[in-house]
């Protein structure tokens, strides 16, 4: 009986066995087509995000060129304030060194008179002065045509203020303001990026107004503009010029930093 049983399962297993069928063995390598879309789309990403960073880095490109347009600005209103301010320095420094002088001179005079000397003196130009009030009338003075002149100039009109002051230089040739009129001119005309005529504006400071108290400034102006231009050599000598010849003035102090610039611009 049990070899009977035996014989049984042993027949319903291999007919079992038989009625089960396998899955196919695909092979994949037959396909190669599935590979290539694989890498294609890979490829197709690298790129779009090539040109999405391309892009970034153009607009952050235009934005620092915003930047850099608004500091080029700021720092031209600056450098007019800056010289607007070194003008209007000036012109009080030289008005008071002016009431100085008058001031001492008529000190000078009056200790000399006595009390009744001088209170007849003072009724004495009181009267005169009230009588060419009435009989004369109101002259431009070198002094006011010198004030118009850089008026214009401190407010921006370059061209005007040039023509103002070449008529004061012209009209009153011996003025005590005409060295000063001179270096103003050359000052206009660097304003306005003429450097040229600027150069030939102080220039003229320096050969016609030799004893001017504006020489070292018109020579620290032309060392300025050469050394713009890179005409190194040239800039170095009008900055050992100043230094050599004028070396108590600021305009010394500024000629020897732009010396030492220069040296280390060679390194």
């Amino acid at each position: 009986m049990k070899k009977i049983m035996l014989m049984l399962l042993c027949s319903c297993s291999s007919v079992y066995a038989a009625s089960r069928v396998l899955p196919p063995v695909v092979d994949n390598s037959v396909y190669p087509q599935g590979t290539g879309l694989g890498r294609s789309a890979a490829s197709a990403n690298v790129i779009y995000e090539i040109l999405g960073r391309l892009e970034q880095l153009q607009v952050e490109v235009q934005q620092l060129r915003g930047v850099v347009e608004e500091q080029n600005h700021t720092i031209a209103n600056l450098k007019k304030r800056q010289g607007n301010i070194y003008s209007d320095l000036d012109l009080r420094l030289q008005e008071l060194t002016k009431v100085k002088g008058q001031a001492q001179n008529i000190a000078g005079e009056e200790s000399s008179l006595t009390a009744a000397q001088t209170s007849s003196v003072i009724k004495t130009k009181e009267n005169v002065s009230h009588a060419k009030t009435m009989v004369e009338k109101p002259v431009i003075t070198d002094k006011q045509r010198y004030q118009e002149a850089y008026e214009l100039l401190r407010n921006g009109h370059n061209n005007q203020a040039i023509s103002a002051f070449n008529a004061l230089i012209a009209d009153f040739p011996a003025s005590e303001y005409a060295d000063n009129a001179q270096y103003w001119i050359g000052e206009a005309f660097k304003a306005n990026q003429e450097m040229e005529p600027a150069k030939a504006a102080f220039l003229k400071v320096v050969m016609k107004y030799a004893g001017s108290p504006k020489v070292p400034d018109a020579l620290l102006k032309l060392g300025y503009i050469e050394f713009e231009e890179k005409n190194m050599a040239k800039a170095r000598d009008y900055f050992t010029q100043i230094t050599a010849a004028h070396p108590q003035t600021t305009a010394a102090h500024l000629a020897t930093k732009k010396l030492q610039q220069m040296v280390e611009m060679q390194r």
